[in-house]
């Protein structure tokens, strides 16, 4: 399709291993595209995730694209999920997501530190409005609209992860170094696929039995871990790394 240099322009940036499920599939060519933009799917396949992003981020600057929507081949999201990201006229902002295993944990974060000795500290929200915009530190990269001014403005490697943490989260804290604003649109309920399409009312009902035990608050201490659901960050103190 020939290129309108009227319009802006969007890369849609979707890393795989090869495969992808047919709900993904129809999720994205059912994608609605923003008045006076274009939309350019690009895929990058490789083992490495932080390669395949740094190839992304490249080619997005390449074709001097306005935003990079990332959207991970594992997704199942709303066919308006562009519209509504662009609306917000963001530098960084993402639906959310949810982990694919019990106990579903969300993927975006209020608190993303990583200390000295790379003990990481996170903390995610247990209980958020159906709708509105989240200030957050960080989040996962599956589906996260950023305009390519961050990637100009920000030293590569973007993606490079830092020990325990991943490459999103690592990239995330490097935003933070910037200076750079992320959020959360909390009215995009964005699927997840496992052995169901994981979204916020799995989460939702884990969480409502977790608060019915007796038990209070949500804090994720292992960034490695799946099972740090509902752990204690104990020690917060130590000296934050230097990116």
């Amino acid at each position: 399709m020939e290129e309108n240099k009227d319009l802006k322009k969007i890369v849609i940036g979707v890393p795989h291993t090869g495969v992808f499920n047919a709900h993904t599939v129809m999720s994205l060519l059912s994608l609605a595209v923003p008045d006076g933009y274009q939309m350019q799917f690009h895929f990058v396949a490789s083992c490495l995730l932080y390669e395949s992003r740094e190839r992304i981020a490249r080619y997005a600057l390449q074709e001097n694209a306005d935003y990079l929507l990332f959207l991970d081949s594992d997704m199942v999201v709303p066919y308006d999920l562009v519209v509504k990201l662009v609306k917000h006229d963001l530098m960084f902002v993402t639906g959310m997501a949810f982990k694919r295993i019990y106990p579903y944990q969300p993927c975006f974060y209020t608190t993303v530190r990583l200390k000295k000795d790379f003990k990481p500290i996170l903390e995610s929200p247990a209980e958020f409005p159906d709708e509105g915009l989240l200030k957050i530190e960080g989040a996962g990269m599956a589906c996260c609209l950023i305009k390519t001014d961050v990637f100009r403005n920000v030293k590569p490697p973007w993606f490079f992860p830092l020990p325990n943490i991943g490459e999103d989260l690592t990239f995330c804290l490097k935003l933070q170094k910037n200076k750079i604003d992320m959020f959360v649109d909390l009215g995009i309920n964005v699927g997840h696929v496992g052995d169901t399409i994981v979204q916020k009312e799995y989460f939702k009902e884990t969480y409502d039995i977790h608060v019915k035990s007796g038990k209070k608050g949500l804090l994720f201490g292992d960034a490695s871990s799946d099972c740090a659901f509902f752990s204690d960050v104990k020690d917060k103190g130590g000296a934050e790394l230097e990116l």
